[in-house]
């Protein structure tokens, strides 16, 4: 998919053993994992389609990516069948990402592909993260009730700072998740974060989303918070990027929730962890730099 081309991934339709438009091949991916996860195998789609001169193809597994975001409409080819597709595996808990090996290889393959992967490096759509940016807005009807939720907060003045918060805490709080470097920060990493804008902005209001809300309760507290009931995630996600700035924790929801608001976002800096299987895939590298939406911030959990 070139900058200017006006094709993008899609899925339904009828199928072909190759496809015949330009004698370009068709490139799609397997959905795995839930929101968080679909949103990097979408990113890594659209950007190795982009280098390497294919049509991508959505399959129907990511239908509830259309309802979520106003994705770009494909025209032309359209894809029932995808047993035909060689089968490329690029994700492995013991071999770090790199999209430079993965394009090459794409390019050696004379036939249409299914990636199978998590993809989880902003570097696979590093290139057109413009068009990134764009395909994930939000569907009108999820604004609104983001809107509504600040009205009905009270938060609608300009002049009040609003804060997400995402707290992820039950499953990356297992053993096996810490090992990987995937473990939740602890209560003092979110205790200083908050800290940091209440120092910097007279009116600030956090309002936090989390999977933990018994913890939260306990610990995160203040006439300037207000705790999330349980929402979709696509809501929490629209709600907590929408806001000024954000606080995340760890995982793949809190990550697309930081590179999605347009501000400052305060990240753990134990993440990711030296010598663990997220240090290794990413090279080191599991947050990407600051560009003209996001400033990144990192906050320990010191004392």
């Amino acid at each position: 998919m070139n900058e200017t081309s006006s094709e993008h991934p899609d899925s339904v339709g009828s199928s072909e053993n190759k496809t015949t438009c330009g004698g370009r091949l068709m490139l799609s991916v397997l959905r795995q994992g839930r929101l968080g996860n679909a949103m990097w195998e979408y990113s890594a789609l659209y950007g190795l389609a982009n280098l390497t001169n294919r049509i991508p193809i959505l399959n129907p597994g990511f239908r509830d990516l259309r309802r979520i975001f106003s994705l770009s409409g494909a025209e032309g080819i359209k894809v029932n069948h995808f047993e035909h597709f060689y089968h490329f595996e690029q994700h492995d808990w013991l071999a770090p990402y790199d999209i430079e090996v993965t394009s090459d290889n794409l390019r050696n393959i004379s036939q249409d592909v299914m990636l199978k992967g998590y993809f989880q490096h902003f570097r696979f759509f590093a290139h057109v993260s413009d068009k990134i940016r764009k395909e994930f807005t939000f569907r009108r009807e999820i604004k609104q009730k983001v809107s509504v939720f600040f009205e009905q907060h009270n938060l609608m003045d300009k002049n009040i700072i609003k804060i997400g918060i995402h707290i992820r805490r039950r499953d990356l709080s297992r053993a096996s998740w810490i090992k990987k470097g995937f473990g939740p920060p602890d209560l003092t990493y979110f205790i200083n974060a908050m800290n940091h804008f209440r120092s910097k902005y007279k009116r600030v209001h956090f309002i936090v989303c989390s999977d933990d809300l018994k913890w939260v309760r306990k610990h995160i507290s203040g006439r300037d918070v207000t705790i999330v009931q349980r929402n979709a995630a696509e809501e929490d996600m629209a709600l907590l990027s929408s806001c000024n700035h954000v606080i995340i924790s760890n995982g793949t929801f809190s990550w697309w929730i930081g590179w999605l608001c347009r501000g400052t976002t305060v990240r753990y800096k134990g993440i990711p962890k030296p010598n663990t299987t997220l240090y290794y895939m990413t090279n080191g590298q599991y947050w990407p730099p600051d560009d003209a939406y996001n400033h990144y911030v990192s906050v320990d959990s010191q004392k």
